[in-house]
């Protein structure tokens, strides 16, 4: 999206932008550095943009991510929290902080910014649950101990939030885009398998397999481990999501899939014979 100085009219500005960091691979320097400019580079210029607009937007809609979060398995973060204690930083609470910093308006500018903080997003067209739908055709995997928090959200629901924090003109600043269920990763792949009438694996897919596939420093803030997340300010503003608990979202996905066809409906009409 760009905003021209010169531009009227503009209600809302919403900035998704950002390479992938789902995709298999390793935290290599240049990965690292096409991640991070994706995000901040792109972020920073329609903050100036906005800035110099002689009619600027009501709402700046910026993105950014649970990982904001430090990874501490007694405490439940809402937005009120600090994200990140001192010397708990990697480089993705790094890249969170400074992608909500990049959006910040100087003071006087009248247009509200507001930081979705993104869990996963579930959603049946995602390359990642594609993948992770049809291998569960043959026995979904517990990744590690299982026991890591997994943030997540539908896509409905987090199409529903945003709009309500364009909507609402309260709402600023950080907002945890994440459902009130909070659950480990063990619970979600049980939820999928049993949305695709399917079992789970009886071996866990080992640590150092999942290190080998990402890295060491990926999959240990992502996939290994991850914050818990409370959606407070969503609550408090009696937000109604439509898919409370994973077991539902997962079902209301393998649905939207099987209606493309493809494998897993084939699957699904045999299983249900």
């Amino acid at each position: 999206a760009v905003v021209s100085t010169q531009s009227t009219g503009t209600d809302v500005v919403i900035n998704l932008s950002g390479k992938s960091i789902g995709q298999p691979g390793f935290w290599v320097k240049s990965l690292k550095k096409t991640i991070y400019d994706s995000r901040i580079d792109t972020t920073k210029k329609l903050a100036t943009a906005i800035e110099r607009s002689e009619s600027p937007p009501k709402v700046f809609i910026s993105a950014s991510a649970v990982g904001a979060y430090s990874l501490d398995p007694d405490k439940v973060y809402t937005e009120a929290d600090v994200p990140v204690e001192s010397g708990k930083e990697t480089f993705f609470t790094d890249l969170c902080r400074d992608w909500e910093a990049s959006s910040t308006l100087p003071e006087g500018c009248p247009t509200r910014v507001v930081n979705p903080r993104f869990g996963v997003v579930l959603a049946h067209d995602t390359d990642p649950l594609k993948l992770l739908l049809k291998l569960a055709i043959t026995g979904s995997s517990v990744v590690g101990s299982g026991k890591q928090p997994f943030p997540w959200i539908h896509m409905k629901d987090a199409v529903q939030a945003v709009h309500t924090c364009i909507e609402d003109e309260s709402v600023q600043g950080p907002v945890n885009l994440v459902a009130p269920q909070i659950v480990d990763n063990k619970q979600f792949t049980h939820a999928l398998a049993n949305a695709c009438l399917a079992g789970v694996q009886k071996v866990n897919l080992p640590e150092f397999l999942v290190r080998l596939m990402y890295g060491t420093e990926r999959a240990d803030c992502i996939l290994l481990d991850s914050p818990k997340v409370a959606p407070q300010k969503l609550l408090d503003l009696g937000f109604q999501f439509q898919y409370e608990d994973v077991d539902s979202a997962m079902r209301d996905i393998v649905e939207a899939e099987c209606k493309e066809g493809g494998v897993l409906n084939m699957y699904m009409r045999k299983k249900k014979g």
